[in-house]
């Protein structure tokens, strides 16, 4: 097989995997990707953009698709530091109504709609092609249904454990901001009884959530003594 290095992927692919430094960062949607791409594209071998489905693969996808790498015993998953970011479940889903209303986007919303008539409507946001869930959790799992990332860092705090992150890979730690929503605000107009429902759809992804910081603490742990 040709040396990885030899390849110039970059005329190839979009998304990002740096060979070299050994990291591999898994594109979850609203949650900064854009900026972290931007950040880090000069650093990988192999990138990926595009469309939403292009750019937001989940990790087992990943390993499928670019098994021409991992495949080799030189370059095996568990020999690069995966990591991503992770949005609160709530959060997440009032975001891509924001963005789907006030951004130039391929499925606008409309103006009119309510977060709750949208919640209602059960789309591609919410509902998967095959009716399952839409959760953050599919972006971060193998085959198994295990996650099998070493490091999912909150959005809330994104800047301060990306830049520790970036130090210990030897990157850019500063975030440009892109790609933002053009709509601001937070979900405050929702009831309580909707608020519930949203809370039950979504009790994988908080409880991964709310695990976090003791998963990633064995990640950073990992990492420097990389």
């Amino acid at each position: 097989m040709m040396p990885i290095d030899c390849l110039n992927l970059k005329e190839l692919f979009n998304m990002l995997i740096g060979v070299k430094n050994r990291f591999l960062f898994v594109s979850n949607s609203k949650t900064a990707s854009t900026s972290i791409e931007t950040a880090l594209r000069a650093h990988c071998e192999i990138q990926r953009d595009g469309t939403p489905h292009r750019k937001h693969m989940q990790y087992a996808d990943i390993l499928g698709e670019y098994d021409f790498l991992f495949g080799q015993e030189t370059y095996r998953p568990n020999q690069f530091f995966k990591f991503a970011v992770m949005r609160d479940p709530i959060d997440w889903i009032y975001s891509w109504y924001r963005y789907r209303k006030g951004n130039q986007v391929a499925a606008p919303l409309p103006s009119e709609m309510t977060f709750a008539e949208f919640w209602d409507r059960k789309d591609w946001n919410i509902h998967r092609a095959d009716g399952s869930k839409h959760l953050q959790k599919h972006f971060f799992t193998d085959a198994t249904g295990e996650v099998a990332l070493d490091y999912i860092i909150p959005y809330d705090d994104l800047p301060k454990q990306f830049a520790v992150i970036a130090n210990h890979l030897g990157l850019p730690s500063k975030l440009p901001r892109a790609n933002v929503s053009q709509i601001k605000g937070t979900p405050t107009e929702l009831s309580e009884g909707l608020l519930d429902e949203m809370r039950s759809f979504y009790a994988e992804d908080y409880d991964l959530y709310h695990a976090l910081p003791t998963r990633n603490e064995a990640g950073l742990n990992m990492l420097k003594s990389a």
